[in-house]
Formats: C-alpha cells, structure tokens, sequence
C-alpha cells in the first residue's frame, strides 16, 4: 500500500513539474515582446532533463530496497515509518531545482534590453598616389609605390573592426575599392595596384580628397583620410574641399614618401633595367618629393603629416594616430541586444533546493 501511495504522489508531483514549466512557457508567450517563447543559445544542455525519470527511478528503487529489507529483518532502521507524502514532497522539490539549472544552463534568452555603449568604430579612406614619380626607386632600391603598398599591407593587418576603402589618384582619382571590413579583400586589391590604372599623369590632390570624402557612409562613425604621396603637386590647390573636411571633422594623415635626394623615372616600371625617362632636351627627369606640400596640406587640413624615407616605414606612428582618432571621435549609442534570462532560472532552483532541504528536515524528525 505504501508503495502504491508513493507511486501515485510521483506520478501527481511530475504532473506539478509539468504544469510549472508549461505555466511559465504560457506567461512568456504572452508577454508584449513578440509573444514567442525563450530561445536557448545552447540547446544542447536541454538533453540533461533525461535526467529526472532516472531520479524519479533512483527513489523508487531505493523506496524498493527499504521494503524488501523491512520484510526479510524486521530491522528498527527499516521498520522506521516514513509519509509517503513527504518522500514525494522532497523528490519533488529535488526534481524542481535540477530543472530549473538545466534551463540555466541551456541559457535562455527572451525579448531585448537596452545597453550603453560606446562606438569607436572608424572609417579609413586611404587616397594612394600612382603618379608616375612613385615608380622612383629611391628608397633603398625599391619604387616608392611599393613601399607605400607595403605600408598600406602592414597598416591592414593591424587594424581591427575599422573599414577601409582605398582610392587611387594621379591626374584623375577613383576609387579602388569601397569601404569595407573585409581586410584579405583589401590586401588583393592593394597588391594589384599599379601607375598603370590612370592614364591621365599628374598629382590632383583635390580630386583625390573629393572622391575619398564620396567613399564615407552617412552614418556618424569617425571618418579619416590617409593620403601617401611624394608632394609632387600639379594641379591648382584651391578648392571648396579643404572647408568642407574641416567642417565635418575628418581628420587627415599625409604621409609623404621619397627619398630627400630623389631619382629618375623609369620608363617601364616592371622592369628594373629600362631606360629612364627624358626631357623635351634629352635629359633625364629627376624626380624628387615634395614634404613641405604634405606638410602644408595636413597644415590646412588641420591634420599630421609624417614623412619617411625608409624602405620599410613604422607603422607605429601611423596606428597611434589612428587610435587616438578613435578614442577621440567615439560616440555613445544605445544597443539593443537580446535578454538573458538564465538568472531567474538559477533562482528559482534555488528556492526549489530550499524546499527540498526542509522537506528532508521534515523527513528526518518523523
């Protein structure tokens, strides 16, 4: 008899359970955010309430045991009278509170909350000249537009969550490539690069910054341009942009490169040994750079300029402006991300334990 009680108080208490979890699966679809049910970001920890009917058959085979014992010895220790009712009352409370940490762990999310945080997010337009005067190989014999692909390459994979976009200028500018987050697309796009890209010879420096200010989203994320040039300067300075980059608080990095003593232009760039480029008298064209124009641009567009005559620039410079560009221009938003809900699960685990630990209390002092 005692043992068909405790059935029915198992089979009455996994009811209960059943009730609880579908009564709280009820309030949740009913709530304002989107009346749907928890989704849990790790589901696989769900496969754990197999744990509960081998509970339920751990008690049962105990409550077994004990009978069996009672019948064959008659002992005191198992002629001890235990309530049903209160066997089933602690398995349930037990039950209960493993429930609810399965649920816990399987973290449940439900609706969205609104975080602070903070955007430090940067949008990069790299303006690189291919005038012919970047094919001088004036620094320490290799071309000036390989060491400023170098520079760009290096730059690339130091950089992290910031998009990028690069334009390319001589007599004319376009845009390379638009920005974006994808850093190996961009190293392939910089590596291709080439004089050869833009027929129309000369530096139009204008152009170049009218089209990298076109390349930037409309959003408020903190905008900088980086221009590489040797400061050979052909085209008319005055123009409308210089304001509007100040206005809008883009902030600028000149870097200009090329050796102080400078070089002669070759005629096929590919090839090392080619002849050199002449004059309308047969002399040959010495191109040397210009860092007083750089100087001067990033002077005018309240920026830094950094000059280099190395083979290999650092980047250390570079980045830190770039990080304080960042840190400087970051902007507060507010995020809405998905509700973690897994701390009302482990409470209530909690309070089930507590119920299980009085229960056993009770149990003890029959």
């Amino acid at each position: 008899m005692k043992m068909r009680k405790y059935i029915v108080y198992s089979f009455v208490s996994i009811g209960v359970i059943l009730l609880i979890l579908g009564g709280l699966n009820y309030y949740f679809s009913q709530t304002p955010q989107g009346k749907s049910t928890p989704i849990f970001t790790k589901p696989a920890y769900l496969y754990m309430f197999w744990i509960i009917p081998i509970t339920y058959l751990a008690y049962y085979r105990n409550q077994r045991i004990k009978e069996t014992l009672k019948k064959q010895y008659g002992s005191p220790l198992y002629n001890k009278e235990t309530s049903p009712f209160i066997t089933t009352v602690s398995q349930f409370f037990l039950t209960l509170s493993i429930c609810f940490l399965i649920i816990a762990l399987a973290q449940p999310v439900f609706g969205k909350k609104k975080v602070k945080g903070v955007s430090k997010s940067l949008e990069i337009a790299i303006c690189l000249d291919i005038s012919n005067s970047m094919n001088v190989r004036d620094l320490q014999g290799q071309s000036r537009i390989e060491v400023a692909k170098r520079t760009i390459g290096g730059l690339i994979n130091q950089l992290s969550g910031e998009k990028i976009g690069l334009c390319v200028f001589a007599g004319d500018a376009m845009v390379q490539l638009p920005l974006t987050s994808d850093y190996q697309t961009a190293q392939l796009f910089t590596e291709e690069i080439q004089s050869s890209y833009i027929s129309n010879q000369g530096t139009n420096i204008i152009e170049a910054l009218e089209t990298s200010v076109l390349m930037f989203s409309k959003n408020n994320d903190p905008k900088c341009i980086l221009m590489i040039s040797d400061g050979e300067d052909h085209e008319n300075q005055q123009s409308e942009i210089y304001n509007f980059i100040r206005e809008q608080q883009i902030a600028f990095y000149g870097i200009g490169i090329g050796s102080s003593h400078g070089g002669p232009i070759p005629e096929d760039p590919k090839d090392p040994n080619s002849a050199n480029k002449r004059d309308a008298n047969g002399f040959t064209v010495n191109s040397a750079p210009n860092p007083n124009f750089i100087k001067d641009l990033a002077n005018r567009l309240n920026g830094t300029a950094i000059i280099t005559s190395e083979a290999y620039p650092d980047l250390d410079a570079i980045l830190t402006e770039i990080n304080h560009a960042k840190s400087t221009k970051s902007r507060n938003l507010d995020f809405e991300i998905k509700a973690s809900i897994y701390e009302y699960a482990v409470l209530l685990a909690l309070i089930s334990l507590s119920g299980w630990i009085l229960a056993k209390g009770i149990k003890a002092n029959e």
